[in-house]
């Protein structure tokens, strides 16, 4: 069963979680599937991961489909939702459908609190987790699961 993490966060805090919960499933040995919207969130995305730990390095790549074959590092950060089969976790750093979210055994949404629609909009994807018989569970801003 899916684990859907709806973790509270700030727009200027959402990034650092990204590399944070993707840095904890990598070190936890999954595979890790960061989607985007768009070519240039996956670039700062990976600028990100390059400089958030100096502690760390989490070997990453962006992949788009079309041309060049699938890259083998542990890490994808793909704009857009489309089959990329072998990755156990997905970290979300734009709103993702259910269905996408549920070929994973874990994934991340951020409920961004600053953002009245968007907040909306994660208390709509709780309900159809729950509804789908996922597994939501929430972590409140400053939670314990968040690092």
């Amino acid at each position: 069963m899916t684990s859907i993490h709806f973790v509270e966060t700030t727009l200027n805090e959402q990034k650092d979680l990204l590399c944070r919960w993707t840095e904890r499933f990598y070190s936890e040995r999954k595979r890790v599937r960061i989607v985007v919207d768009s070519t240039a969130a996956a670039q700062l995305i990976d600028q990100l991961l390059w400089t958030f730990s100096q502690s760390s390095f989490i070997p990453h790549a962006i992949f788009s489909p079309g041309g060049a074959a699938q890259p083998d590092e542990p890490v994808l950060i793909t704009p857009g939702e489309f089959n990329v089969d072998g990755f156990d976790a997905l970290v979300c750093d734009c709103a993702a459908d259910i269905e996408f979210m549920s070929r994973f055994d874990s994934a991340v949404h951020f409920i961004l609190t600053d953002d009245p629609k968007r907040k909306e909009k994660s208390r709509g994807l709780w309900l159809k987790a729950r509804n789908s018989g996922l597994n939501p569970i929430h972590v409140p801003s400053g939670g314990k699961n968040s690092k």
